[in-house]
């Protein structure tokens, strides 16, 4: 995939899903990355709770880590790559066409489980996605 195609396939996974592609992010402190925010939160892929560090069990999904290959942020899971630019670009397309190939990708809105300061960074609520019915049966 070409790094234009790619763009085009970002760009109409966060129209469709009503959330932000960010080709110029940063992740943790500083790293680069492009991306899907909302508000001004990464969108979390099998995220866990703030309060117990457990998995928030109902937002957990199959498919949504990234392929082999995509050099996604390491410190969080959310829906980022590291770096910017066509590469990384084209990386995050790969992902997005693979959780697309799996199923119904959707995002769905979780209580952190965070309270008192750790509410005022991580919030009391986040979005993630993800990917429900089986290609086999769509």
């Amino acid at each position: 995939m070409d790094y234009q195609e790619a763009k085009q396939v970002c760009e109409q996974f966060a129209i469709k899903h009503k959330v932000i592609f960010d080709d110029e992010g940063t992740c943790g402190f500083g790293r680069e990355c492009v991306g899907f925010t909302s508000g001004d939160k990464w969108i979390d892929f099998n995220p866990h709770s703030s309060a117990t560090y457990e998995p928030i069990k109902e937002c957990q999904s199959e498919h949504v880590s990234p392929p082999d290959g995509v050099d996604a942020y390491h410190k969080h899971d959310c829906l980022a790559v590291l770096g910017r630019g066509e590469d990384a670009v084209i990386q995050l397309a790969q992902w997005v066409k693979h959780m697309e190939a799996a199923g119904e990708v959707s995002i769905k809105d979780f209580a952190t489980g965070a309270v008192g300061v750790q509410a005022l960074f991580s919030g009391v609520m986040g979005r993630c996605v993800m990917v429900t019915s089986p290609a086999a049966e769509r």
